[in-house]
């Protein structure tokens, strides 16, 4: 048998054998919650006694849950696969075909993924003709739709135009189509469990019964259809949910942090324990990490500790540009390899976008990396859309990327049109004179085909007018070919990130025709074919990883580098307009420090490329909530610039304590001059209308803002 008592600190211990009454337990980064929840399910098996059927342990994704049972199996030495340890979307299907098997249905039924799901809305809306509808936005809506639990019917006594009305109707036959065809989406496979639990008492009393313990991991993610399920199957038996509020940063997949913060009024004679003592990370960056986190309003109080020793100072540096911070950090990794390995080393930052200088400067360097949760700069599909154009002008015989651009933005070429234009091509005539010389082919080509190849001649003609400049001619390519418009088509948050990077490419030429002795286009072509060769990076096991503070949640590094904190991107200019906003990117910033274990680097830039001109931000907000000189941390800086430190430690950041006035001008650190053209609320709880000259109007909180008056 387990020593649960020696295997556990003294809070660890509690929380894996407290059952009198629901068990809230608040995780800190690195204070060991998997190791709780695994050691909780051995502690009903093997001292409790019970029934290993009787658990109901959830978590949110198959290699947390394949953990899980992995960590009981080895702790009980028996196999634990058909135990109800997985995902909430596993353990739904298994509820659903035990309640068909239950009523004599047909138990098997189709699962379609999310790629399933955006054909049968695209098939839909091309039935019923309805083509203005955005197939993306109509199938995030239907998903948002099903997560708040609301159903086609419902949903159209709530339609507010005529777009909704319209998405209404593809919902219900979304849904009927699903019916007649014995299939589930990944959102309804939740919604039609809950949906059984509300419609068949009996079978609720029976898994009530059933499952006399539920366990659930990360806690702060769910959203209301999983928070209902939760709800449904206690019935005063056993329920522990660990979790962490200050890490609750997935709100745009609809994660309520409410859940969490609210679960002691939620269920009754809540106990709460708090894990606190850190196992990851030094005391000085905990120390740092807790100050920052501390300036939220929504949260459980709780503070990190640990016993392992305070550890280097964490470094703040100030980088010229973007190409210097890319700079400083690839030479730091380099240094900090010689000692240990290039894979105990990360880089996190906001945006997808950010990973280009990084890319560039880690192979001018010979500095193996991976890019996770994203594929690399260079191999995005609207990346390789551009540099497809840019080739056609270089070399108008590629007959790759022709076919890959023919078409994209849609210019009424289709399946019918490309063949007649590979007819052409295989009775040997070269693809530049299709190109160039339509008019000859006009009589063996369709209209829409015909005019559709004259509209991408003009875009290469006007890129090989200005290819003497890389610079011009890439960005009168994306113009030219309106790409950035055939990107607002899609859905609204994959848009500004596909667009972000087209931008990115954009900057990378601009800096080339800056540096470079040959500026033109065939000298940029030739230069990124370095990022786009075959070599096979992933075969290279010590590798840096880069990626988005998102997708680092949960892993751990020796060393972790934060880049671009800056007002406006880090915190995302998107989340001045609420103050939930702010406090979810400050959510986010505390889970980028809690990933390093010994040594934090902290980045920004003087100023930084954006849309093709060179702009100058503000320090992030958050680098002010940091520790000040004199406590337990104290800051190097590159270039041995220093911040101004705005508030004491222990204080919190009052920004934005300026009375404005209607019609004032105004100055925002990221968006400009501005006119304030109302105001509600008063004093923490003001919230400013104003017109923007760069982005319109945007309403926010002033206390987060940074706003200064323009002088008159």
């Amino acid at each position: 048998m387990n020593n649960y008592k020696d295997e556990l600190n003294n809070k660890q211990y509690d929380a894996v054998t407290y059952f009198d009454s629901p068990l809230l337990i608040l995780a800190g980064a690195g204070s060991g919650k998997t190791r709780v929840l695994t050691y909780k399910i051995a502690y009903i098996i093997e001292v409790l006694k019970e029934n290993p059927y009787s658990i109901f342990a959830v978590t949110f994704t198959n290699k947390a849950a394949s953990e899980m049972k992995e960590r009981v199996s080895s702790l009980l030495g028996i196999s634990v696969n058909s135990m109800w340890i997985g995902t909430f979307h596993s353990m739904c299907v298994r509820i659903i075909k035990m309640y068909r098997r239950k009523m004599g249905e047909k138990y098997n039924f189709t699962i379609y993924d999310s790629q399933d799901s955006k054909t049968l809305v695209k098939k839909l809306i091309k039935q019923e003709d309805e083509m203005e509808l955005n197939p993306k936005i109509c199938r995030k809506t239907i998903s948002n739709l099903k997560n708040k639990m609301i159903s086609p019917a419902e949903f159209s006594k709530m339609t507010e135009n005529y777009i909704q009305e319209k998405i209404c109707k593809i919902y219900y036959l979304y849904e009927k189509f699903l019916k007649e065809n014995n299939a589930l989406d990944f959102d309804s496979l939740l919604l039609e469990t809950v949906n059984i639990l509300k419609n068949d008492p009996s079978f609720k009393k029976q898994l009530n019964s059933m499952f006399k313990y539920i366990l659930v991991d990360e806690y702060q993610d769910t959203n209301e259809v999983q928070y209902e399920l939760l709800k449904m199957l206690y019935s005063k038996n056993h329920i522990s949910v660990v979790g962490d509020d200050d890490q609750s940063i997935y709100a745009f997949r609809g994660a309520k942090i409410s859940n969490i913060l609210d679960f002691d009024k939620d269920f009754k004679k809540t106990k709460v324990i708090k894990l606190e003592q850190n196992y990851r990370s030094t005391k000085k960056i905990l120390n740092a990490a807790s100050d920052v986190i501390s300036n939220n309003c929504k949260r459980k109080e709780k503070r990190l500790w640990s016993e392992l020793p305070d550890g280097d100072n964490i470094k703040i540096i100030n980088a010229i540009d973007e190409r210097d911070e890319a700079k400083y950090i690839t030479h730091e990794i380099i240094r900090l390899s010689k000692k240990s390995s290039y894979s105990h080393s990360a880089v996190l930052y906001r945006t997808n976008a950010q990973s280009r200088p990084l890319e560039e400067m880690f192979r001018s360097m010979s500095v193996p990396y991976a890019v996770i949760g994203g594929m690399k700069f260079f191999e995005r599909k609207e990346i390789k859309d551009i540099i497809a154009y840019l080739n056609l002008v270089i070399n108008r015989n590629d007959g790759l990327s022709l076919l890959r651009i023919i078409n994209v933005p849609r210019r009424g070429i289709g399946k019918k049109g490309i063949d007649s234009i590979m007819n052409l091509n295989k009775r040997g005539i070269p693809f530049e004179e299709i190109i160039m010389n339509t008019d000859t082919y006009k009589n063996e080509l369709s209209l829409q085909t015909f005019q559709g190849i004259k509209s991408l001649r003009k875009v290469i003609t006007i890129g090989d007018e200005r290819s003497d400049n890389a610079f011009e001619a890439i960005s009168s390519i994306v113009e030219e070919s309106k790409y950035n418009d055939f990107l607002d088509l899609m859905d609204t948050i994959e848009s500004t990130s596909r667009k972000e990077n087209v931008q990115e490419l954009i900057n990378s030429a601009y800096e080339f025709v800056g540096t470079a002795e040959d500026i033109t286009l065939a000298s940029y072509i030739d230069m990124i074919s370095l990022y786009t060769d075959t070599d096979d990076m992933e075969s290279i096991d010590e590798k840096v990883y880069i990626m988005t503070v998102h997708n680092a949640k949960g892993l751990e590094f020796e060393n972790i580098f934060v880049s671009g904190m800056e007002e406006g991107l880090f915190p995302h200019i998107n989340s001045f307009e609420t103050e939930d906003g702010l406090e979810e990117e400050r959510r986010l910033f505390y889970v980028a420090m809690t990933r390093a274990k010994k040594h934090l680097f902290i980045t920004y830039a003087n100023s930084r490329n954006h849309y093709g001109n060179r702009t100058i931000n503000g320090i992030s907000m958050f680098l002010n909530e940091l520790p000040v000189k004199g406590t337990d941390n104290e800051f190097t800086f590159f270039h041995n610039q220093k911040i101004t430190i705005k508030c004491k430690k222990g204080e919190k950041q009052r920004k934005g304590k300026m009375l404005f006035n209607i019609n004032e001008v105004v100055i925002h650190p990221f968006w400009g001059n501005g006119v304030i053209t109302g105001i509600k609320g008063s004093g923490d709880n003001t919230i400013a209308n104003i017109r923007f000259y760069s982005v319109g109007i945007k309403k926010i909180y002033v206390k987060y803002a940074n706003l200064q008056r323009k002088d008159k």
